[in-house]
């Protein structure tokens, strides 16, 4: 049972900028720059037939090529933050891009999302830390300079079963 998402890449000189970032972090689980990408829409464990209705669907979404813009590092977890991230900034043509995702995923059978769309990347996935230790690790770093990338397509990825990368796109959809 494939693990899906639907996401776009980095391109290669923001993920080596973010690279420079890992470490100084206990129990951090950095995420491999080869693997960093922005999540519209996660899924989950799905079986092929359902994988595939997804596929299709993803097919008809019509959006606009667009510059993405990065912001700030943060986290999320509240008092037990789980993963830090570089946020990017919920620019009109992407918000847009993620609402037809998951009006795609929900032509194909898939549930509402839950959470609130907060565009990021995850660069560390969090054990057993505090808030003050990330709170210490994110004050230590000089605030990113914003960087833009044009987003040209978003792809739909499989994962490894249980999560985690690596991750591989299987489909990939242009935007116009």
């Amino acid at each position: 049972m494939p693990r899906l998402f639907v996401a776009f890449g980095l391109p290669q000189l923001l993920r080596d900028s973010l690279a420079l970032t890992r470490g100084g972090l206990e129990n951090a689980r950095w995420i491999d720059p080869s693997d960093y990408h922005v999540t519209l829409r996660f899924i989950g464990d799905v079986d092929n037939a359902r994988a595939d209705r997804l596929a299709e669907a993803l097919e008809m979404v019509e959006a606009e090529s667009f510059t993405a813009r990065t912001e700030s590092y943060g986290c999320f977890g509240g008092d037990k933050p789980r993963i830090v991230h570089l946020g990017l900034h919920a620019d009109p043509e992407l918000v847009v891009l993620q609402q037809k995702v998951e009006f795609a995923c929900r032509a194909a059978g898939f549930e509402p999302e839950g959470r609130k769309f907060t565009p990021h990347i995850t660069i560390a996935r969090m054990r057993r830390k505090g808030p003050e230790d990330i709170a210490h690790w994110l004050s230590s770093r000089m605030p990113p300079i914003p960087q833009t990338f044009r987003v040209e397509n978003f792809s739909l990825y499989v994962a490894r079963t249980g999560g985690g990368g690596p991750y591989h796109p299987i489909v990939e959809y242009p935007l116009d």
